[in-house]
């Protein structure tokens, strides 16, 4: 019999890589937003916490979160922001970065999917995409 336990994992979850040292972004402040609405496009904030040793958020939001669309233009969809805080990161190895943060926004139609947002940094360059 195994001894092992499945986490049940919370909609949106993020994960930041090094790409200049080849390892997982630790201790990395991540900010995670909703925009309240429409006529406003005011951020209220979801939850703030920090990469682990592995990079990954996996208290960003609890398994039961409720991913809340919106009425826009010509649909229905929630709008987030992501704002990773990347200069204590750098400045933990006495590097500079060119980007104090890294935000990325990024829109849910599909309040039923997973929502995985991995993000490759290093002090002059980032890149993201929307993983699984």
């Amino acid at each position: 019999m195994s001894n092992t336990t499945t986490q049940k994992r919370g909609p949106i979850t993020c994960h930041v890589l090094d790409s200049s040292r080849g390892l997982p972004g630790k201790n990395i402040e991540v900010l995670l937003e909703c925009q309240q609405n429409n006529v406003d496009k005011e951020w209220i904030t979801v939850s703030k916490t920090k990469t682990n040793e592995d990079g990954r958020c996996s208290d960003l939001v609890s398994p039961d979160y409720r991913i809340q669309l919106i009425k826009s233009e010509d649909d229905y969809k929630a709008i987030y922001r992501l704002t990773f805080f990347t200069t204590p990161y750098f400045k933990s190895f006495g590097e500079e970065s060119f980007y104090p943060f890294v935000q990325v926004v990024f829109q849910i139609k599909d309040p039923t999917q997973h929502y995985h947002v991995p993000l490759l940094i290093a002090p002059f360059s980032y890149t993201t995409y929307r993983g699984s």
